[in-house]
């Protein structure tokens, strides 16, 4: 409470799935919607997503709803919650939840939808594959079907998980599309790729900023920095229209880390911790040129 010397107003946990061996801790940014962010919310307070390192999507009622959206049922208590998704993270698997999400409202389904990206940014270089390891990192796009009511989950292992999501790795026309009785889509990374930071939603496309490490025993020489653009609710990987691939997944901007990718009249922008293919620190290209019609219905929708 700001008003009141900073007093804590309610500690809020967020459970813990023991049996993955992943410290339950949150290192990213959390994803608030508010009923000034979008037209489909009609509360006051706000709804708040919070992604964590176990791979879990867990959702916090910070509103003034009722269990149906409406004043005639009873009042959802303060602060409940309820885990929404995971996405199956193990140490062996490497597919660890660094970076915060972005949101949108899909113009053709009408969901809120969420996307994040996997990869163990503490050890970004590691190829490793002792021990039984097989790094699969992810892109992800997933709804919540029940927004903008809160709807309960009662245990972590409830939560949907990726069996319910299309599996679009190899999709690049739109053929594998979710469907209305899915959870949203999922891309793997190949070659030991991470997620860098937090994608970004634009016109109808999702980016994400991609990390491949250096093949060889030299742990500290930089790697490839790669921007995927997706859409956004088909999980299609669109990164062709970007530019050239050469035989990658998504396209070849330079060698580092990339940050958060952020637009700006229709060209996406990001900071590398290396050097561009242009040799310049930031990473400049056109976005992908999309239809009017996908434009977002939400606080996206201001180009």
């Amino acid at each position: 409470d700001l008003e009141n010397d900073g007093k804590l107003v309610k500690k809020i946990d967020i459970q813990d799935k023991s049996s993955i061996d992943i410290v339950n801790s949150i290192p990213s940014d959390l994803t608030i919607i508010t009923a000034d962010s979008t037209g489909n919310a009609k509360y006051h307070g706000a709804l708040v997503y919070a992604f964590d390192l176990e791979g879990k999507i867990t959702k916090i009622n910070l509103t003034d709803m009722t269990d149906d959206g409406t004043p005639a049922k009873n009042k959802i208590e303060l602060f409940k919650k309820t885990t929404l998704f995971t996405a199956e993270s193990t140490p062996k698997n490497g597919r660890y939840m660094y970076h915060g999400m972005d949101a949108t409202i899909g113009g053709k389904t009408n969901n809120l939808w969420l996307f994040a990206g996997t990869g163990n940014f503490s050890r970004v270089n590691d190829t490793t594959n002792a021990s039984g390891l097989n790094t699969e990192n992810l892109m992800i796009g997933i709804t919540d079907p029940d927004f903008p009511n809160f709807a309960k989950i009662e245990a972590a292992a409830d939560a949907d998980d990726l069996t319910q999501c299309k599996d679009t790795t190899t999709d690049t026309v739109g053929t594998s599309c979710p469907e209305s009785n899915d959870r949203g889509w999922y891309i793997k990374l190949d070659d030991y790729k991470k997620v860098t930071a937090e994608p970004t939603v634009y016109k109808g496309k999702v980016y994400f900023p991609i990390y491949k490490p250096q093949a060889g025993a030299d742990k500290c020489k930089l790697g490839n920095a790669y921007i995927c653009g997706v859409d956004d609710e088909c999980g299609t990987n669109n990164s062709t229209l970007l530019g050239p691939l050469s035989g990658e997944q998504c396209l070849l901007v330079g060698k580092g880390i990339l940050s958060k990718i952020v637009t700006f009249a229709d060209q996406l922008y990001a900071n590398i911790a290396g050097e561009s293919t242009t040799g310049e620190n930031i990473v400049q290209l056109l976005s992908i040129n999309t239809a009017v019609e996908t434009f977002r219905k939400s606080w996206r929708e201001k180009y």
